[in-house]
């Protein structure tokens, strides 16, 4: 909620503008006062006497003295007074615009409060990326532990200042802590008991008082007056944990943020790897070289891999990847930026051995933390491919990509292909599949280009399966490749499987197609099945009809518009419609299927041949049927595959009965009934 006296901090030219225009139409003088009647910030330099305004605490308003002539109006904000408007030398004939005079001012400084708080936010996110990219080069550069958590520091410390910064974690059963920062010499930190508190922590804590902060660290260095602490997530070997001390900014105190909190957490999963990478390191070095890299390598890989699939509502999820040569560059991801949303990654460092795993590593936080953004797969792919080009290009190395964001409230399917094999989506209804294919060349490749994100809408019982090149190119003895169309007819022939038996059917079928061979490259497969709710219609306790009337209109699209009326007519006649923007936005959703149904009858059903548009509309106690019927040719609607859509391109049509299903909760059709082809629709009225 807006701070008005903070707001007015970064933009005063708003209420100096407002005075001078003010003084120019009225005559009088403007004062902005607190919510006590404190004097912000006034006109030509206004000095109000103490006994002139004053704040009358049992009725929470301001009180002018009689001899003052002045008026003054409250500044709302969500129905909270957050200030008052004040105007000397002016009478209440003026009041009401004096009120509009605040309203405005209330508005403006809200405006410029939202436009701060989405820079701080995209600052706060360039940094967060920024760091974590600057903390995985540093494993590039320093072959000791120490090193690195001190290079990691002093990163931290570029980006939230403060006095001191440590790491504190165990190793060989002792205590080490590394520390960066001005105060590194004064403040002991090597504590037993702090690293207990801090590792036992499931999240991150903030604390901007000193006397907080001693609840959590009771013997914390006299200095110490803001904290932040976390725990970083390692193998069960080390236990660890990250400190912030002080925030400061031009030598000020300045109390830690919430943005802070958000880079702080990103940044401990970063490091909880680096603690893993030194612990395998020192546990293969005294074996043979080949045999060390390859073992680190595929450890590195391996904690890449989800333990578990996550769950979301609306979804059915199973993945399997099998690396070659035990170490590959084959990775997928799932991430979940809104409850309802699913970001699925699958991609394919072109490589082996210990510079594609370490690659993979980083693609997969990057692409991870775009995602987090709630990012469109498009700009999230650019967005990485924008910062590894040039160290991909000097290790000459490319990254083929597939970016899936499905969104089960929107019933949407949005992806990116970054010169990864073609995604399948096989659509249950019209028992039909269709190939995502690549709508940009790989990350890392120059004069990388890209389509905007595509668009598949989705319904129940619909399946999206995503794989590595490692399924299309394997080969048998005799040289054959196993090939996409092979996929592509095990998915139909198994379109009414779960997920994961889909998934074993597929590798089942590849292990028998190789026969002896060796596996020549990763075989990475995800089956993601869309299963909403279909739960759509209400329990219905009393179900009673208020009103029905028939219609018949010539099929022709110039009687649109009287259809369409009286569509709009009939929902306003519903007596439990509800007055405010719900009502509005019902009659809008069932007058657009309405029209759509029949536009749909005028163009194909009759298709230019002369015909009529006839059916019955009930309105009854829970909502509104409309029947529909034409004597035009029918179709099947099952087999019309749901379209797949580009924002750039608005010429693609294909989407009016996807949209009446989408928005009614019945869309039923039947063909040739005893009075013609048939369309029910019904909507329900909204809670």
């Amino acid at each position: 909620m807006i701070d008005i006296e903070t707001a007015l901090r970064q933009r005063p030219d708003l209420f100096d503008n407002l005075a001078a225009r003010w003084h120019m139409a009225t005559g009088g003088e403007l004062a902005l006062l607190s919510p006590e009647g404190r004097v912000i910030k006034s006109h030509n330099g206004l000095n109000l006497a103490p006994c002139a305004v004053t704040y009358n605490a049992t009725t929470r308003e301001i009180e002018i003295a009689s001899q003052i002539k002045a008026i003054v109006t409250p500044m709302m904000v969500y129905g909270e007074t957050k200030g008052h408007l004040l105007s000397i030398n002016s009478t209440p004939t003026q009041l009401p615009m004096l009120t509009w005079a605040a309203e405005t001012l209330v508005d403006h400084l809200n405006s410029e409060q939202a436009l701060q708080g989405m820079t701080d936010e995209l600052i706060v996110a360039w940094d967060q990326l920024e760091l974590v990219y600057r903390i995985t080069q540093t494993l590039g550069t320093h072959t000791n532990l120490s090193n690195v958590l001190a290079s990691t520091l002093e990163e931290i410390i570029k980006v939230v200042a403060v006095e001191l910064a440590f790491i504190i974690y165990t190793t060989e059963g002792q205590i080490k802590c590394v520390k960066a920062g001005p105060q590194v010499l004064l403040m002991p930190i090597d504590n037993q008991a702090l690293l207990d508190k801090l590792a036992g922590l499931d999240h991150l804590v903030l604390f901007n008082s000193r006397e907080m902060t001693l609840d959590l660290w009771p013997d914390a260095p006299e200095p110490v007056y803001n904290f932040i602490g976390a725990p970083i997530p390692t193998g069960n070997e080390t236990v660890a944990a990250l400190g912030l001390i002080n925030n400061t900014k031009n030598d000020a105190k300045r109390d830690f943020t919430a943005g802070d909190a958000k880079l702080i957490t990103s940044v401990t999963e970063q490091i909880g790897p680096i603690f893993d990478y030194f612990r395998l390191q020192n546990k293969l070095i005294a074996q043979e070289r080949v045999r060390r890299e390859l073992e680190i390598a595929a450890e590195i890989q391996e904690s890449l891999l989800l333990g578990n699939t996550p769950r979301v509502k609306g979804l059915k999820i199973d993945v399997s990847t099998l690396p070659a040569y035990e170490v590959g560059g084959d990775f997928y991801d799932f991430i979940c930026p809104e409850s309802d949303q699913l970001t699925i990654v699958v991609g394919d460092v072109a490589g082996k051995g210990i510079p594609a795993a370490m690659f993979t590593s980083m693609i997969r936080t990057m692409l991870r933390i775009e995602a987090l953004h709630s990012q469109e797969p498009d700009v999230i792919i650019k967005r990485v491919n924008e910062v590894l080009q040039e160290d991909l290009g000097r290790a000459e190395l490319f990254v083929t990509a597939f970016v899936a964001t499905v969104d089960t409230n929107a019933s949407v399917l949005m992806f990116a292909n970054a010169g990864h094999v073609p995604g399948i989506i096989y659509h249950a209804q019209s028992q039909k599949s269709r190939m995502l294919k690549a709508t940009s060349v790989p990350i890392g490749i120059a004069g990388y280009d890209h389509k905007t994100t595509q668009y598949v809408h989705l319904a129940p019982g619909d399946m999206l399966v995503l794989y590595s090149d490692g399924v299309t190119e394997a080969s048998n003895p005799k040289g054959q490749l196993f090939g996409l169309k092979r996929v592509q007819d095990l998915v139909h022939e198994y379109a009414d499987q779960p997920p994961n038996r889909l998934k074993q059917i597929i590798l089942d079928d590849l292990a028998n197609f190789r026969q002896t061979e060796v596996c020549a490259d990763d075989v990475t497969l995800a089956v993601i099945k869309f299963s909403p709710d279909t739960t759509k219609f209400k329990k219905i306790k009393s179900y009673q009809i208020i009103d029905a009337f028939q219609f018949e209109y010539p099929a022709n699209t110039v009687h649109l518009g009287d259809i369409s009326q009286m569509v709009t007519r009939a929902c306003r006649g519903l007596n439990n419609l509800p007055p405010d923007s719900k009502g509005d936005d019902f009659v809008y959703l069932v007058e657009l299927a309405v029209s759509e149904i029949c536009t749909n009858i005028i163009e194909h059903a009759y298709a230019g041949v002369e015909g009529y548009i006839n059916g019955t509309i009930t309105l009854t106690s829970v909502g509104i049927e409309i029947d529909v019927y034409d004597q035009g040719q029918g179709f099947n609607p099952n087999a019309v595959p749901p379209p797949i859509s580009d924002p750039m391109d608005p010429s693609e049509g294909g989407y009016g009965l996807h949209i009446v299903r989408q928005i009614m909760d019945v869309a039923k059709y039947e063909v040739d009934t005893s009075l013609g082809n048939h369309w029910k629709l019904i909507k329900y009225l909204p809670d």
